[in-house]
């Protein structure tokens, strides 16, 4: 090696420019002068740009970079903290990654970082078909090496609508190779068509890309496999909802089937098309998912089989492209792909089950989830045929069996593990089976939990169904909303749409918190349901909070009625919620238990934990009512801040 070539090296980690001097340990060769592995970079010329990192900066980035790789985190986590480190550290706004599935010959924009909140949200459902036309974008993918390029030079559609969207004037593109395959790509966008900075950034990525792709690789399997498991955790908990709760409620039953689908593998449309035998008339239920609002909403029609009897002969699970299928037309499908699942009940009737994705393809791991879930769906529908031809008697006291046993799964059998935090709940059905409702949802990441308390109207199964419903919902706006107000409007959009040609419609009031476990703030919302109180520690008084809004289910539009308020928890506060069938019980000489006699026996017990708390309050109740009937649910959640 001549003295030149030699000199050309520059170990990254201390930056000093001499020859490679240093020991070797285990087969790694480490810095005589850092002590560290030397990671060694030919640089022939030396650059001088605005935005170069020092020599520190470059260390401290890659050391950055080596800790969040060795670092358990999930997916979303790991690629917004790199984003976010390259952010910083390159003094940019705008850096993307993106992941290829070769199953499915797509690239999806899986995270964009900026500043721009509304930005990032407007763009983060970006999918690219893994297609030559796209261009120099595709190319670097393709070919596994890095471009700079700019908008303007580009013929494809794609670039002119990224740059309006985004602003971008020039892109870096940095592929994430593993193993020789490319399995993503990192960007970094300009606002400028100057190339001066890019050589820089494209030297520093290439740094720690290598091993970012590992970190990736092995997230992405991770998550799969958690999806798999998420999937086969929803398939029991849907069969023994559908097996249990719906059987005598066939259109409640379609819905739930629908819902469950569409939520396995997020569908914009999900239909079931079913024919009874000797019928000349399909009908078509559907549930449309905005994926972007989490709006839902249902529709049920009927139609000539004439105009779809090839459909309703299909004998096996295919895929197909609604475009080009003129069955789909006339039912009123369009998207990219559409996964068709056929199936003939014992009594002839024939059912088609039909998901569609607007922008995507479903991939092998999502139709083997489908296929299980629909076999489940076929055995409730053979159970709901044979269950109607139980006796009245043997009808009705099964159906309270059965779903009296769902509803005790519904409901939280344990306190949620928040630090700090004690909690209790419990609920006493009237009827066996009750319609009002309790939950603790806690989030991923344990900072914030959601409280709720609702009632639906009437008692029984009908009431239990509602319930069980709205849990369903509840529990999927929760990881996409954070406004209570929000996720009741969404409750209130589907119950209003569900019910609103019913003979008995179906209503419901809520309370739901979400708390800030981390800060103590608790932002909440009402839906008709009353009062709740806050007992503050310090100055050992009771605030009753109101809340406001309407009862959920009446009406399509709630807006007018939105409310959103805030409270302050400190330690030692205790919250109570109830539902009126606290309050408005009754003794032989109808006097009713009452507000008062709550407040003054939530006080009297205060110095106890939360569930106990609850276990007095009953038990004065029941001294109250003493034999008296029980005419509606008993609801009461406690929960207190150590």
């Amino acid at each position: 090696m001549d003295q030149e070539a030699m000199e050309d090296r520059i170990c990254l980690l201390c930056a000093e420019p001499q020859l490679p001097n240093g020991l070797t340990k285990n087969g790694r060769f480490f810095c005589q002068t850092c002590n560290r592995e030397w990671i060694l970079e030919k640089r022939k010329i030396p650059r001088i740009g605005k935005n170069i990192l020092s020599s520190q900066e470059k260390t401290e980035f890659l050391l950055d970079n080596l800790s969040l790789f060795n670092s358990s985190i999930d997916l979303e986590d790991l690629m917004q903290r790199f984003t976010e480190l390259i952010s910083v550290r390159l003094k940019r706004d705008k850096v993307a990654v993106f992941i290829t599935n070769l199953e499915l010959g797509e690239i999806k924009l899986a995270y964009y970082s900026t500043k721009q909140k509304n930005l990032q949200r407007a763009i983060k459902r970006i999918t690219l078909d893994y297609d030559l036309s796209y261009g120099i974008l595709i190319e670097s993918l393709a070919k596994g090496e890095p471009c700079f390029y700019k908008f303007s030079e580009q013929t494809h559609p794609f670039y002119e609508f990224y740059s309006k969207l985004t602003g971008t004037k020039s892109q870096l593109v940095i592929p994430i190779l593993y193993a020789g395959t490319a399995v993503g790509m990192v960007t970094i966008d300009y606002e400028e068509e100057d190339d001066s900075y890019f050589e820089e950034h494209q030297e520093i990525l290439q740094i720690v890309v290598g091993q970012f792709a590992v970190s990736l690789r092995n997230s992405l399997l991770f998550s799969k496999s958690e999806n798999q498991s998420k999937n086969f955790q929803s398939l029991h908990t849907a069969a023994l909802t559908l097996s249990q709760l719906y059987l005598n409620n066939h259109d409640e039953m379609v819905r739930m089937i629908l819902l469950t689908l569409s939520g396995i593998v997020e569908s914009s449309l999900t239909c079931l098309v079913e024919n009874q035998t000797g019928s000349s008339k399909a009908k078509i239920f559907k549930l449309h998912r905005d994926l972007e609002n989490q709006q839902i909403q249902t529709k049920t029609e009927t139609i000539d089989i004439q105009k779809i009897n090839s459909l309703l002969q299909t004998k096996e699970t295919i895929t197909v492209d609604p475009i080009t299928d003129l069955n789909f037309e006339v039912i009123g499908i369009e998207g990219k792909e559409s996964m068709v699942f056929p199936l003939t009940l014992e009594n002839g009737t024939r059912c088609v089950f039909i998901l569609t994705k607007q922008n995507s393809r479903f991939p092998h791991d999502e139709i083997e989830a489908l296929n299980a879930f629909v076999s489940l769906a076929r055995i409730t529908m053979e159970n709901s045929n044979l269950y109607q031809n139980l006796s009245n008697k043997e009808r009705l006291e099964k159906e309270i069996e059965i779903a009296k046993e769902i509803q005790s799964t519904l409901l939280p059998r344990k306190a949620p593990e928040a630090e700090g935090f004690s909690f209790g709940g419990f609920m006493v059905p009237a009827r066996g089976i009750g319609g009002d409702y309790y939950d603790f949802i806690l989030s991923p990441n344990r900072n914030e939990l959601f409280i709720c308390i609702g009632d639906v109207s009437g008692k029984g199964v009908a009431a239990g169904l509602v319930m069980a419903t709205v849990r369903t919902i509840l529990h999927s706006l929760v990881r996409v909303k954070d406004s209570p107000w929000e996720i009741l409007n969404d409750i209130n959009n589907y119950l209003y749409a569900s019910y609103k040609e019913a003979i008995t419609p179906r209503y419901m009031s809520m309370i739901l918190l979400r708390w800030n476990l981390i800060t103590g703030e608790v932002q909440f919302s009402g839906a008709g349901h009353g009062n709740f109180y806050h007992y503050h520690a310090d100055s050992k008084s009771l605030s009753v909070i109101e809340t406001e809004g309407v009862i959920l289910g009446i009406q399509p539009d709630i807006s007018r009625f939105r409310n959103e308020s805030k409270l302050r928890f400190d330690s030692g506060d205790t919250i109570l919620l109830y539902t009126d069938g606290v309050t408005e019980a009754r003794n032989a000489e109808e006097t009713e238990f009452s507000e008062p006699k709550l407040k003054s026996s939530f006080l009297s017990w205060i110095s106890l934990e939360p569930k106990n708390i609850l276990e007095k309050i009953y038990s004065e109740l029941k001294e109250f009512v003493k034999e008296q009937e029980q005419h509606d649910d008993i609801t009461m959640v406690a929960v207190r801040k150590i």
